[in-house]
């Protein structure tokens, strides 16, 4: 009985019904990939004249009816059409769309048809695969993570007794291992500092350390590696308040990603806000199996193609923080390399910037250390052919705007109270290949020690090292 008044009152169609609650629920998810109240405003008016005629004595009720039918035959490829208008970008390739356009028809034409035993099990598989297993991929996912995060926004490094310390640094050792007579640069920075997928010693800030020791550099410089994945300003600044102190430095150095513009603004936000740290378990699979498993990773673009868009539906576009600034999605990680400098330079003065200043004003003020910040490149801002296959997405390679945040360094140089050490042009000039891993944006151990190189000559060059020139 329910199932025939349900039929009648929505004129045999599902499409639209559907599509009105995908629209409800935006209220509770985020905002959704397309406005729909212009979809939904003229179709329930068309239905609504339609199945009133079809119902109405006159000349047009048979006519109506006719509609009707017609509607109902099509109705599974009109629902499978506006899910995916509202719920899906469309990605480059056509094969994805049709293979979720099929899909949906397919499940929908079922729904309409199918018999009470067959829509259980129908709801039942669903539930499976579309609830229960992604739920527990995800904790799973999470509980991996766990392991050697910590679970807050600045989900710093667990200590394992190894490379981790107590500090969350990668130092063999605690800051009390380090004595007077050394001189101590502390490098601050997210995992490309860190040295993601390198081994210890061929981190970029240990790497600096070897150089150093080659050079003959007295006192003898220590580096103490203060990077960690996903870090930025904001949480480098956090951490060298709670603990720097400890390490006595008498350097102190940013590594500047292009990821750090977006992240400092989401943090800030999140910190405001006393949410956690949002882990992408997503992205957390697609290093782990680019990483572990390398065959399968050939197989992530189609992969990524359709989690792309998923992630789409329940995350909103933007965040509104500071003076009315909108902070992109994390769709949008890299957007100071896909606008232009006019659009970007308030979020980048608002996040960023400031935090620096902070870095800067709290070595000089309280620890007494000089600080210097490195800006690098990613492999997109000057190479096609570095990293092609690797699992990050959100940026052209060579794209119209991927080189404005050297732009932005370059003009404010002059004004502020630290040097920039701009390292592109080592990379564009290295003959050396490869410098980025080919499945993953960070670099390989070619990479970092040509960074490390640059920015031991960048800031010996500034007299910031007690080494002979």
């Amino acid at each position: 009985m329910t199932a025939v008044r349900v039929r009648e009152l929505f004129g045999s169609t599902i499409g639209v019904p559907v599509v009105t609650l995908l629209w409800g629920s935006s209220w509770l998810i985020g905002d959704l990939v397309v406005d729909q109240r212009w979809i939904l405003v003229p179709l329930w008016g068309v239905l609504a004249v339609v199945w009133t005629a079809a119902r109405s004595p006159g000349r047009g009720s048979a006519a109506a009816a006719r509609v009707l039918r017609i509607w109902r035959a099509i109705d599974p490829l009109l629902a499978a059409l506006l899910v995916q208008a509202v719920l899906f970008r469309m990605p480059a390739t056509l094969v994805i769309p049709a293979l979720i356009f099929a899909s949906l028809a397919a499940t929908f034409w079922l729904l309409e048809r199918a018999s009470g035993p067959v829509l259980v099990a129908f709801a039942s598989v669903f539930l499976l695969f579309g609830v229960v297993v992604p739920r527990a991929f995800e904790a799973m996912i999470l509980a991996r993570v766990s392991a050697t995060y910590a679970l807050d926004v600045d989900h710093r490094l667990r200590p394992d007794g190894s490379e981790i310390n107590t500090d969350s640094a990668r130092f063999r050792g605690e800051a009390t291992d380090l004595s007077d007579e050394e001189f101590v640069v502390i490098f601050l920075g997210d995992s490309f500092t860190f040295g993601f997928s390198l081994a210890y010693d061929d981190s970029y800030p240990y790497r600096f350390e070897a150089i150093a020791a080659e050079h003959g550099c007295e006192p003898r410089v220590r580096a103490v590696n203060m990077g960690w994945t996903s870090s930025s300003p904001l949480l480098a600044l956090r951490l060298l308040r709670q603990v720097g102190y400890r390490y006595r430095p008498d350097l102190i150095v940013y590594g500047l990603d292009m990821t750090d513009f977006h992240d400092d603004l989401r943090y800030e936000w999140r910190l405001r806000e006393q949410r956690e740290y949002d882990f992408d378990s997503v992205a957390v699979a697609e290093r782990w199996i680019a990483a572990e498993l390398p065959i399968a990773s050939r197989a992530l673009p189609a992969f990524r193609a359709v989690t792309s868009q998923l992630r789409g539906v329940d995350r909103s576009a933007a965040v509104e923080l500071l003076a009315g600034l909108k902070v992109p999605g994390p769709e949008e990680r890299f957007f100071v390399t896909g606008r232009s400098l006019d659009e970007t330079r308030p979020a980048i003065e608002l996040g960023v910037m400031k935090n620096l200043a902070g870095i800067e004003r709290h070595g000089r003020e309280v620890l007494g250390a000089p600080f210097a910040l490195v800006v690098y490149p990613r492999a997109y801002q000057y190479s096609d052919r570095e990293s092609a296959r690797n699992w990050e997405k959100g940026y052209e390679p060579l794209g119209r705007y991927v080189r404005e945040p050297f732009r932005y360094f370059a003009e404010v140089a002059d004004t502020l109270a630290y040097p920039v050490i701009d390292i592109l042009p080592a990379f564009e000039s290295s003959d050396r290949f490869p410098l980025y891993f080919g499945n993953d944006p960070h670099w390989t151990e070619q990479g970092a020690d040509v960074a490390a190189r640059a920015i031991f000559e960048g800031l010996l060059a500034r007299g910031l090292l007690p080494c002979r020139g």
